[in-house]
């Protein structure tokens, strides 16, 4: 008999959006399959410590399905935390996707597919989908625009269809994490060797206007990490992923970064690696 997958669990977190737009015709796609769907955003769901427990009890046959931005050639650290958190599987797979801004998908999907295998979730299938870039919504032609569209969904939608197809044999076959190691070797070296916190110290600074903060707690809501806390003014602690939120969304532009010469540095580096395909989808 075929596996009975009971449960279909869908984790992201997604600071731009492009992730969650993933994240949606996905489960659209789960619900039409007629398997059960959970979906948790990681930024926000306050009761993900109560239905983690719940959903990997190891009585239930699970299906999760885990997206990430890639920021600076890595998944952001939510994503890698929650893998670290989840218990040991003893009935289940996964399914991992990245959205990436154009510039390099990075080794942010094999990052997840490895750490995924071995907590015991085999992987069924991957994606990676090209987005806008997250620091570029200010600039008149950003590094991946218009993505993910029409086409990239319609991708989406056959990899969850392939999943589904897998499911239904009684030994599904799984992809081992190394089909998700596609970079060049000297480049996978090179980000393998750099680490997401050691990345952050070449993001653009923030610099806090404390004259023109309202306290309207805007940049407090929309951090994802829970690392900006209101005083006399903002307060950026050291959790910060430097997903830009906060300059992005403040009203008054009471936070600032200057992003000009990052959107040159993006450029030249999506030109030298040309990476491609854009949107792929590994089943």
């Amino acid at each position: 008999m075929p596996l009975h997958i009971r449960k279909a669990l869908l984790v992201y977190c997604s600071p731009a959006g492009s992730t969650a737009h993933v994240a949606r015709i996905m489960r659209q796609k789960i619900a039409a399959l007629e398997t059960p769907v959970t979906m948790i955003d990681l930024s926000d769901d306050p009761d993900v410590d109560f239905i983690i427990p719940q959903l990997f009890d190891a009585k239930d046959n699970i299906c999760l399905y885990i997206g990430s931005p890639v920021y600076a050639a890595h998944p952001i650290p939510p994503i890698m935390e929650f893998i670290a958190r989840m218990p040991q599987a003893k009935n289940g797979f996964s399914v991992p996707f990245v959205t990436w801004g154009a510039v390099t998908s990075g080794i942010a999907l094999y990052e997840m597919g490895a750490a995924l295998a071995q907590k015991g979730y085999p992987l069924l299938g991957a994606a990676k989908v090209l987005s806008r870039h997250s620091m570029m919504w200010a600039a008149d032609t950003p590094l991946g625009a218009d993505h993910p569209n029409a086409e990239d969904d319609r991708m989406i939608e056959a990899l969850l269809q392939a999943v589904a197809d897998k499911l239904r044999k009684i030994d599904p076959p799984t992809l081992a994490p190394s089909v998700l190691d596609y970079q060049a070797q000297s480049l996978r070296d090179q980000m393998a060797q750099e680490s997401f916190d050691q990345a952050k110290t070449r993001f653009p600074p923030k610099k806090i206007l404390k004259e023109r903060c309202t306290q309207c707690g805007i940049c407090v809501e929309n951090c994802p990490v829970e690392a900006i806390h209101l005083t006399e003014a903002p307060e950026i602690g050291p959790v910060c992923i430097h997903c830009l939120n906060c300059v992005r969304l403040c009203p008054e532009k009471a936070i600032v970064a200057d992003l000009q010469p990052v959107y040159e540095r993006l450029r030249e580096r999506a030109v030298k690696l040309k990476e491609h395909p854009c949107t792929q989808i590994f089943v």
